[in-house]
């Protein structure tokens, strides 16, 4: 501990906050931040409601004032943490929150900019029960230690962070958006080369072209961290369908391999449930023979007799906005959106005049995705730069050592 700091406890440094209950006055409104209210990109409050006491819910306890933090507790590791403005003083949030109102000895900003420490990061991680919701309680969080200097070194060490880190979220609104950009750029121009009014080019009904063939129900018993065959859900699947490994959370199959699924190299797959927003009806190409397994939230798509199917032209064909769009306005289901092999056989399709139309027509788009992959593995590594810059920042100023 540096000369003159000491270490407090985060209780130790903030006042007790007010309880409130908006339904005793049920005429009156009122600004409700609720547990998605707070951005864990901005680290502000976004998106308030306006409410009448006989509209609260249950959760609108929590009085907040200007210069309150508040941290989410529940998936404390998403990291929702904000400072209250001005405009919201005398408001309410969510007893999904915890208020903690900074006394004299630690200023606001200081405090705020203490719930971005990896030391506290990890306590939550560590601290955090419950499956479905995990969360920590008020009380945890309040017992995190902080290390304190006096107000002045405070003042000058929130100047110094306030200045950097506006010039870094500056940075990384412009590595977002050339990211973004780039996106787009490679999104325009396949819905270019698979424009369906192009000469010679024909609209077919999927269920003329292929039949789907579901997935196994594996039983969750024979997954391990480890093995010989990867199960693929749609959750290996990147934005624009292409495959990637889910690290610590990939699951592994070692028990008696069902017959008929484990896959081939160049096998299509088809989401048939929404694991992430913009994921139903996105496609992936098996990338190797005799390892990967299919469960029944994907179909393989396996064409008709006679009939000319390149994959590799169709997964584009899967990822365009209109097919996407086709299947997105009639799917079903609330919590988690599906579709079926019948609402998939309605969708029309593109089809070009030959089979070596296709053949080229998926070179020429693979080997643009690629381009534009490497310009975009370029702006995802400066945003990981940005984001350890940050971390080593904050590092340096906790630990007294910020000129």
């Amino acid at each position: 501990m540096k000369a003159g700091w000491e270490e407090l406890e985060i209780g130790q440094l903030c006042e007790k906050t007010a309880t409130v209950d908006p339904r005793k006055k049920p005429e009156e409104a009122f600004t409700y931040v609720d547990v998605s209210s707070v951005s864990n990109q901005t680290f502000s409050i976004e998106n308030t409601s306006e409410l009448l006491g006989s509209e609260a819910p249950s959760r609108a306890r929590r009085r907040i004032e200007i210069e309150d933090v508040i941290f989410a507790t529940i998936r404390p590791t998403l990291l929702r943490v904000a400072q209250v403005p001005e405009h919201l003083d005398g408001q309410v949030c969510s007893t999904g929150y915890v208020v903690l109102k900074p006394t004299q000895q630690i200023l606001s900003r200081f405090l705020f900019y203490s719930m971005f420490r990896a030391e506290f990061s990890k306590a939550m991680e560590t601290l955090q029960s419950g499956a479905s919701y995990p969360a920590v309680t008020d009380k945890q969080v309040r017992q995190q230690p902080i290390p304190l200097p006096p107000l002045e070194e405070q003042k000058r060490i929130v100047a110094v962070l306030d200045e950097a880190f506006a010039a870094l979220d500056r940075a990384r609104t412009h590595a977002e958006t050339n990211l973004k950009n780039a996106r787009e750029l490679f999104a325009s121009l396949r819905e270019q080369k698979l424009n369906a009014s192009q000469t010679g080019w024909s609209i077919a009904r999927l269920e003329e072209m292929i039949h789907i063939k579901h997935g196994f129900a594996f039983k969750s018993e024979f997954f391990k961290s480890a093995g010989d065959h990867v199960l693929l859900t749609p959750g290996n699947y990147y934005e624009d369908g292409g495959y990637r490994d889910r690290g610590p959370k990939q699951k592994y199959y070692e028990g008696e391999l069902p017959e008929g699924f484990v896959l081939r190299k160049g096998d299509m797959l088809v989401a048939m449930t929404e694991q992430a927003p913009g994921l139903l009806g996105s496609c992936i190409l098996v990338p190797e023979d005799d390892r990967f397994l299919h469960n029944q939230r994907l179909g393989l798509i396996q064409p008709n007799a006679n009939v000319d199917w390149y994959s590799p032209f169709f997964a584009h064909v899967f990822n365009l906005t209109v097919f996407r769009k086709a299947l997105s306005d009639t799917c079903s289901g609330i919590k988690v959106r599906h579709t079926s092999p019948k609402k998939i056989y309605d969708v029309e399709v593109p089809i070009p005049p030959t089979m070596n139309d296709q053949i080229e027509i998926a070179a020429y788009l693979d080997n643009a995705r690629n381009d534009l992959s490497d310009v975009g593995r370029q702006y995802e590594n400066k945003l990981s730069d940005l984001d350890s810059l940050r971390q080593s920042l904050l590092q340096k100023a906790f630990a007294g050592e910020l000129s």
